[in-house]
């Protein structure tokens, strides 16, 4: 079904003041069962990231190996506190009606644009520290500038995905932002 003629049915029948639509259930539960899995991934990204580089500081404990594990244990926390506060009271509708159904979308679009945000913010951040760690401790071969550009196929990946990055946040962002109009739109009338 198309967004807008979806949302026209919920319009309509949200005004006629009749039980909640069945799509608008399922799209609420299928979000919800989403929000689960990314639950979960970010569990295994903690585990394994986390408990990674946990290990391999354990194993050299210098004092690059030290930085990056409690670096990389900073930024897992950062993503988990922000997730935390993102996802407060998105979990169910406050009621259930029609209103408090359109209402929990409208909450759980605005926090995946905060969370596209933060997403980016702590992506700079991430890639900052990594690309400067790894330059402080890797031998000296060249000057910093020339190292970020276009000294090897490492350097030439890291700023082809940052490309790809931001080129689907921006997409990402786009459809988001078109979809929370539509949902204030649908809540105003």
């Amino acid at each position: 079904m198309n967004l807008d003629t979806e949302l026209e049915t919920w319009r309509r029948e949200w005004q006629s003041e009749t039980d909640v639509p069945l799509d608008l259930r399922q799209r609420v539960a299928r979000q919800s069962r989403w929000m689960r899995i990314a639950i979960a991934a970010d569990i295994l990204v903690t585990v394994a990231i986390g408990g990674g580089v946990l290990a391999l500081a354990t194993r050299m404990p210098q004092p690059g190996m030290l930085l990056l594990a409690a670096a990389t244990w900073l930024f897992i926390a950062a993503a988990w506190a922000f997730r935390l506060a993102a996802n407060r009271g998105l979990w169910s509708p406050a009621a259930m009606h029609t209103a408090a159904f359109v209402d929990l979308l409208v909450r759980r679009c605005r926090a995946r644009l905060a969370a596209a945000m933060f997403g980016a913010c702590l992506y700079v951040c991430e890639v900052a520290f990594c690309l400067g760690w790894i330059y402080r401790y890797s031998p000296p071969r060249m000057a910093l500038a020339s190292w970020l550009f276009f000294s090897s196929i490492f350097m030439d990946l890291v700023w082809l995905f940052t490309l790809v990055f931001f080129a689907f946040l921006v997409w990402y962002w786009r459809k988001r932002r078109a979809e929370l109009a539509w949902l204030v739109k649908l809540r105003a009338v």
